[in-house]
């Protein structure tokens, strides 16, 4: 019986090889993981769930990596010598760089989690950059003081790369953030000149880094070029939950350029995503965008009532598909404000509800420019 699970448990691994970073590929692996750990085979548990940070942290289910993540991390702790740390420090890496998108994780463990990952990265004599870089990240997402979020940006760019590093298209993605945060528009868009040129690029950009650029355009009133970053960058990222926030950046492009329908149609298409998501990060992006979204329904008078496909998993679904988009922003609104809330309580800081805020000031903004 026990060679029996083992092929059941390999032809699962072997399908989930098959398989891009997805829902269905986490699935598989999760199975092979409960079989392995319902037989005691700690040495498979491991190695699957080695594959299984990968799938999670690419297919959109970060929750799950950390988890998966967690357990191998203590597995190193108690048996260094059979669990070798090297060999996951890469993805410690994406693990450690998403920790502050759950509220649900105090700051000490998050302090903790950096901590660690600079001893191992000290042990191996690498890796200095990389950790900087998680706490310059760490520290601007959570709001706090900006003249230490500078030092630690200057710090990051200054420090020497070596073969812990994160790729260069990954590290200029991130640099365009910082400039973006600034409103150094002209920055960022020279910054991104070798990824919008396809020199330097990855599995996630120039994905992100499309949605990224489509607010500095606008704001430079380059509105045919944002317009081709949307067509392009929304391509690329409709299909794949990982990409939430980007999604949510597209919405809030359609919403300042007055395209109300195709923002309304990426709402439909997308709002399942957000009901699960494991980044509560993304979920509120994705939910601030269409809050703005339906702010600006409401604002043109066209309709009292949207007509959406929404899933029945939303707990205001409608068997009709018919809507009160007073009801439904006000829905969105509160969804944003208590997760808001949860970040700003934990951070001891206002930035979440000053990214709320902004809703207000893009209303200001908006500028109609018709895609079709």
């Amino acid at each position: 019986m026990a060679g029996d699970w083992r092929e059941e448990a390999q032809a699962l691994w072997d399908r989930a090889g098959k398989q891009k970073s997805s829902e269905s590929k986490v699935k598989l692996l999760e199975e092979a993981v409960r079989m392995a750990d319902s037989h005691g085979d700690v040495d498979l548990g491991y190695q699957l769930r080695d594959d299984l940070i990968d799938a999670a942290t690419f297919g959109g289910y970060p929750d799950k990596a950390l988890v998966a993540f967690a357990w191998c991390r203590g597995q190193q702790k108690k048996d260094p010598e059979r669990f070798e740390p090297e060999g996951l420090l890469w993805k410690q890496k994406w693990v450690v760089g998403r920790i502050k998108e759950f509220p649900h994780i105090s700051r000490k463990q998050i302090t903790d989690a950096l901590d660690d990952i600079e001893q191992c990265f000290t042990k191996v004599d690498a890796g200095k950059r990389s950790v900087l870089k998680l706490r310059y990240q760490t520290a601007r997402d959570m709001g706090d003081d900006a003249a230490e979020v500078d030092r630690l940006w200057a710090s990051w760019l200054a420090t020497p790369r070596d073969h812990l590093t994160d790729c260069r298209a990954c590290e200029l993605d991130d640099e365009l953030d910082h400039h973006v945060e600034k409103g150094e528009w002209e920055q960022a868009l020279r910054k991104a000149k070798p990824i919008l040129e396809g020199r330097v690029k990855c599995a996630e950009i120039p994905h992100l880094t499309l949605g990224t650029l489509l607010y500095p355009l606008f704001k430079l009133g380059e509105l045919e070029r944002a317009a081709e970053m949307h067509r392009r960058g929304y391509s690329l990222t409709s299909k794949n939950r990982d990409f939430l926030a980007t999604v949510g950046d597209h919405i809030e492009f359609l919403t300042l350029t007055g395209n109300l329908a195709r923002g309304l149609a990426l709402l439909e298409k997308h709002l399942e995503w957000t009901l699960d998501h494991g980044s509560f990060n993304d979920r509120f992006i994705f939910l601030v965008a269409a809050t703005f979204l339906l702010e600006r329904v409401k604002a043109t008078g066209d309709r009292d009532v949207v007509s959406l496909r929404l899933t029945k998993a939303f707990p205001e679904h409608r068997a009709d598909g018919g809507y009160e988009v007073k009801a439904l922003h006000a829905w969105m609104l509160k969804q944003a404000k208590d997760i808001a809330t949860r970040f700003d309580t934990r951070n001891g800081t206002d930035r979440y509800a000053r990214r709320l805020a902004r809703i207000q000031r893009l209303a200001e903004e908006v500028r109609e420019f018709p895609l079709d």
